[in-house]
């Protein structure tokens, strides 16, 4: 059935899975909206115990939303963060990077260290704190520190004097590589955007999350060496991320569509010192062995993957499709009362590197043909569809979910 009872038995039962097979050091990241955060943060503290629940992350993904009318705009997603283990779960501090107003403040001294002053008086006229030192008194603040730190920071040479000698109140010398590399990141995220349309990582993915986003997570609650699993691997953000990272990964994804996008993006943007091949082994349905018996090597899968498939008649294509996917339009999910309604086209269209290969072709409508054109991807062309009120509610809620 539909509805959001539906969708939680859906999640539960695999984050169930993830629970099971996630290690005591281990820490999970369930990534989701407004409409259904409350519930999933009641599965989850069922499932792995309200006191390993860590942070319900706000990511602010744009700066507005002003499509929306009679309610503010929605411009937040939700991320639950959970430990297996309260005890042992990995966790590196991750930091802000400085901005460039407090930059500013700093500047090199004669050796091109970075450095600003701060204050050595601190609020409050405590008698012990308003003594005289090296010929300078605090009137309205006492001194920030003891007469023997003074002195220390006077022979470190980290106080700048005036032209008499005497220090400066405003003169504590503070170098920057000697504080944190910024401002801890706290549970409010504002300085990482969605993917914009023209970014330059962007691969055309309807739920494509940014980079940055999944290396803030990585780099917090992963170790080098460690292992990262996505479940729902997508267009393989997560699978870049934990390999620029220098983490190993599992990515795992069910949409036809996502095998060709993971592996295009893992090709152009992961080290070319990783193992490609194997990873096309573990990506396509390719036998062990072939006809004759003989071992099935890397490199002839992954020339036998840039050969176009054998043209086949439309209705037997159209045959196939209909038994693989059901009679209805996979842009709208209208339900044809002839199969002759439905045209054969690509998923993803041969002008952004699909191929003729029955895994890329897919049955639309001619309305959803000619919106679709030879520009959009399939899970373009469901969106727009969306957007545009022209779609069954319930088979795009039963496609989402899938």
């Amino acid at each position: 059935g539909g509805g959001r009872g539906a969708f939680l038995c859906w999640v539960a039962v695999r984050v169930l899975e993830m629970h099971r097979v996630l290690k005591d050091a281990g820490s999970i990241y369930l990534h989701c909206d407004p409409t259904a955060s409350h519930y999933l943060k009641a599965m989850m503290d069922a499932i792995f115990g309200r006191r390993n629940f860590r942070n319900e992350i706000v990511w602010k993904r744009q700066t507005s939303n002003n499509s929306v009318t009679k309610k503010f705009g929605a411009i937040v997603d939700y991320i639950l963060f959970y430990v297996k283990s309260d005890k042992e779960a990995t966790w590196n501090q991750v930091y802000h990077k400085r901005s460039n107003a407090e930059m500013r403040h700093y500047r090199h001294d004669a050796d091109g260290r970075l450095y600003k002053t701060e204050n050595l008086t601190a609020p409050g006229q405590t008698p012990s704190r308003m003594f005289e030192w090296r010929g300078t008194t605090p009137t309205t603040r006492g001194w920030a520190h003891s007469y023997e730190k003074l002195e220390e920071l006077w022979a470190a040479g980290r106080i700048k004097t005036d032209e008499q000698g005497r220090p400066l109140l405003r003169g504590h010398i503070q170098y920057l590589d000697e504080k944190a590399p910024g401002q801890k990141a706290q549970s409010i995220w504002t300085d990482i955007r969605r993917v914009g349309n023209t970014a330059k990582e962007r691969t055309g993915y309807p739920t494509q999350k940014p980079l940055a986003l999944y290396k803030r997570i990585i780099e917090a609650s992963s170790n080098p060496g460690g292992i990262v699993l996505d479940p729902f691997a997508g267009c393989a953000t997560t699978c870049v991320a934990a390999e620029q990272l220098g983490r190993q990964w599992i990515g795992v994804d069910i949409e036809e569509e996502a095998k060709d996008v993971i592996l295009e993006r893992l090709q152009n943007e992961v080290n070319a010192s990783m193992a490609w091949n194997d990873i096309v082994r573990i990506l396509t349905d390719v036998p062990e062995r072939t006809d004759d018996g003989e071992p099935v090597s890397p490199e002839l899968i992954v020339t036998s993957q840039k050969k176009d498939a054998p043209k086949i008649p439309v209705s037997e294509a159209r045959r196939q499709l209909i038994e693989r996917d059901g009679m209805r339009c996979q842009g709208c999910g209208w339900v044809p009362p002839y199969a002759d309604y439905l045209q054969v086209d690509h998923k993803r269209p041969k002008s952004r590197g699909g191929k003729d290969e029955m895994p890329n072709f897919t049955l639309l409508c001619s309305p959803c043909n000619g919106k679709k054109s030879n520009k959009l991807t399939l899970a373009e062309l469901r969106i727009a569809r969306a957007d545009e009120g022209r779609m069954d509610a319930e088979w795009w809620e039963a496609k989402q979910w899938e």
